[in-house]
């Protein structure tokens, strides 16, 4: 049983006990979801972290992975793991969403990486897929960006992070 698989036990024992105790064999159950985890992890990495570019550094190549990675177990683990049970109520799936979710700092550190090297910007399709899986306007992340200090921008656009948090677990319980 890989890491996936004892992270997806662990969870669904605490939020979702009966459908756990349901299961004819958990074990083999929460194997194979790990390891549908893990294959699909890899993927969407390979995807994410792209082709390596032209001067690119060791470290720059090791922190380019290692971002695709972190977001590719982000999508997947909230796709096929961290999904709110049924038996949950909606204040609790908040909760548990809550637990689980990119954090507002993911945001500011796409920010400052985006400032120390603005050719990572991309394209402004990329920056529309950004600002949809954010719950936020194209606008709100260029000024993001363009602030001189991504985090106290943040702060003072709370409601604003806040508003677009609750539309990002509703998109996601629903």
């Amino acid at each position: 049983m890989n890491r996936y698989a004892q992270l997806a036990m662990t969870h669904w024992q605490r939020w979702a006990p009966s459908r756990v105790r349901a299961l004819y064999d958990p074990v083999a159950f929460f194997t194979d979801l790990g390891e549908q985890v893990q294959a699909q992890v890899s993927d969407l990495a390979r995807l994410l972290a792209g082709p390596d570019p032209a001067r690119e550094t060791y470290s720059q190549k090791v922190a380019r992975l290692q971002t695709a990675t972190r977001t590719a177990e982000e999508v997947v683990m909230a796709q096929l793991v961290w999904t709110p049970a049924p038996e949950l109520t909606l204040a609790e799936a908040r909760e548990e969403w809550e637990q689980t979710r990119p954090s507002d700092e993911a945001l500011i550190s796409w920010a400052e990486r985006i400032q120390d090297c603005p050719d990572l910007m991309g394209s402004t399709a990329e920056l529309e897929d950004k600002a949809k899986t954010w719950a936020v306007t194209p606008e709100f992340l260029t000024s993001l960006v363009a602030a001189p200090i991504p985090r106290k921008f943040v702060a003072e656009n709370q409601a604003t992070m806040a508003e677009a948090a609750t539309l990002r677990f509703l998109r996601e319980v629903r």
